[in-house]
């Protein structure tokens, strides 16, 4: 019987400078050698605002036409009184294709920088 570790990916922190409305095209989450990420369990996002004030939105889709994708995560995340926060999944989002995301800002948030970590895992299996 084998024994299963968790692998995590180290992935590329996405920065983007938030706007009010959603972008109709998403952004590909690559890894840190910037290949896809298909076949992950998503565990979760971690996001920093450059200042205090606002919420924003994240979403992860299976594809960057966001009008025909499927939609596998939501989260707002509230920078009211803070510049960092995280939302994690327990036990995982099962994603098989290559995951892409959307980061929405309200009216506070709009203008200012926003830095997104998103967590990944894979499994490996010994013998």
């Amino acid at each position: 019987m084998g024994t299963s570790l968790p692998m995590y990916v180290n992935t590329e922190e996405l920065e983007v400078t938030l706007t009010a409305s959603e972008a109709s095209t998403a952004t590909q989450i690559l890894d840190s050698e910037g290949r896809g990420c298909a076949g992950i369990l998503f565990r979760g996002v971690a996001g920093a605002l450059t200042s205090t004030g606002g919420k924003v939105t994240v979403n992860i889709y299976d594809q960057a036409t966001i009008a025909e994708a499927r939609q596998y995560y939501s989260v707002e995340l509230d920078f009211t009184s803070l510049t960092q926060t995280s939302d994690t999944q327990e036990p995982g989002i099962p994603i098989l294709v290559d995951p892409y995301v959307t980061m929405t800002g309200d009216s506070t948030a709009n203008t200012k920088d926003f830095f997104l970590l998103v967590y990944a895992q894979k499994i490996s299996v010994t013998g």
